[in-house]
This record gives C-alpha cells, structure tokens and sequence, in this order.
C-alpha cells in the first residue's frame, strides 16, 4: 500500500505541474489506473484496502508518513540537481571561463557534464582524477 500511495502522490504532482485544463480528469484517472496496473491490484483491491485503512486509521498512521518522507526525499534529490544544473549553467556563462583557452574550457565543460543530472547521490571518486586523466577521457570522446 505504501508503494501504492506513493505512485498515486507523484501522479498527484505531476498533474499538479502540466495543469491541465479540459481532459484534467480523465488523465488523472488513466495515470492512477497504470499505477495501479503497475502493481497489480485492481480498483475494487485498492478501495476495499482504502475502506479498511479508514477503519483501522491507527494502521495508515503508520505507513502514511513514510510515504510523505519518501516524497521529501524525492524533492531533496531533486533540488539538488537543480541546484547542479544551476552552478554548472552559471560556470559555463561566467566571462572569465569565456575568456579561456580551448582545452581549459573543454575540462570545465567535461567536469560540468560529469556531474548528474538526475537526482541521485554524487559518487565522490577515492582518489582525485588528474587533469592529464580527464584530458584522456576528452580525448576518447
């Protein structure tokens, strides 16, 4: 059920963002039907399990807020990469990255590039990479 509430909020949030105007509710309820699809239970399962949760609410007090701290770890994971996607934007505009040679601007963008752009943790390599090594990797590019 967890999982369940937890693909339900997303859609939630995602249809929140398109704004949708004329159609809103019949995508609403074509996305929750391939949630459901998706973990195969059908919408008599899940509102039967909905039903029984509401008489058992001490139950859904319990697994509610590890659905709510999932979706906050999901909007941590995703202002994070934001916030990469930001810095590397405003290295590359920077005049003075502009104003450098060739290869050292080819190692910005190669380092930049390097960072995820998908939410996720950033594996910080054991031992640094030498700028001989990330021109290598340049060059097989």
């Amino acid at each position: 059920m967890r999982d369940i509430m937890y693909d339900l909020h997303r859609v939630d949030g995602m249809m929140d963002v398109m704004q949708m105007g004329t159609g809103y509710d019949e995508a609403l309820a074509r996305y929750y039907q391939s949630v459901l699809d998706r973990h195969g239970v059908s919408q008599a399962q899940f509102d039967s399990s909905l039903v029984w949760y509401t008489d058992n609410p001490a139950l859904f007090d319990k697994i509610y807020p590890k659905v709510m701290d999932r979706l906050d770890q999901d909007v941590a994971r995703w202002e994070a990469a934001l916030q990469r996607e930001q810095h590397r934007q405003e290295l590359l505009s920077n005049p003075c990255t502009q104003m450098m040679p060739c290869e050292t601007q080819e190692v910005l963008q190669y380092m930049t590039d390097s960072v995820p752009a998908c939410p996720g943790p950033v594996e910080i390599p054991k031992k640094s990479t030498s700028w001989l090594e990330i021109q290598r990797k340049m060059q097989k590019k």
